[in-house]
């Protein structure tokens, strides 16, 4: 009687584990994050996104095309993206990042990151080219006397100084790297991990 009833209990411990088995496995659970000591920038119904990242950066030029889309067709206005310029590569001109800063303040951060990454990466145009500059500056939609303008302040300069250091505190070594809300740092920016992030930062609750 008593094997029996231990064999009985066996039986639905081992079920029971199938069935937690299962339902995790179906789950969507983040990667490895990193919960930095730095202020949470949330807003209710909104989770802000920065992303590091460097111009010349294959992987960089892949997010922007193929996995930021597909997060910003998902989360819509919930999301909040922004750039923030870390040259890793080396030996590369800091020229892109300084115009993404410029048009940035401009309003037009989002379109000279495509253009720059076309440009840079599938044209492999020369940067130092000032004609290349220019057709960079009008197919973003920013002025032209307003970016050099800009450039000539040293605000570009400064901002994209104070990126890297930002970095370089939080230990950013790589990109693309994503920050959410300010203190939610991975360096795993797969659509699936990103996903269940933002969806768990959006119910309100902090990592």
């Amino acid at each position: 009687m008593k094997i029996r009833q231990t064999l009985g209990w066996l039986g639905l411990c081992g079920l029971a584990y199938l069935f937690l088995q299962v339902n995790a496995s179906a789950s969507v659970e983040p990667e490895p994050y990193r919960l930095l000591k730095e202020p949470s920038t949330h807003a209710s119904g909104k989770v802000n996104m920065e992303i590091f990242v460097d111009f010349y950066c294959p992987h960089c030029h892949h997010f922007e095309a193929s996995v930021l889309p597909e997060l910003r067709n998902e989360f819509g206005a919930r999301l909040n993206v922004t750039e923030v310029g870390l040259p890793v590569i080396r030996n590369r001109s800091r020229l892109p990042f300084e115009l993404y800063e410029a048009a940035r303040a401009e309003g037009k951060g989002a379109d000279m990151v495509r253009v720059l990454f076309r440009v840079l990466q599938d044209e492999k145009r020369d940067i130092e080219d000032p004609a290349v500059q220019e057709m960079i500056i009008k197919e973003a939609g920013v002025d032209q006397d307003a970016i050099k303008k800009r450039l000539a302040s040293g605000e570009p300069k400064r901002a994209l100084d104070e990126g890297i250091a930002r970095a370089n505190r939080n230990g950013v070594s790589s990109t693309p790297a994503i920050l959410l809300d300010g203190y939610v740092l991975t360096e795993n920016p797969t659509a699936g991990n990103l996903h269940a992030l933002i969806t768990h930062l959006l119910s309100g609750q902090k990592l």
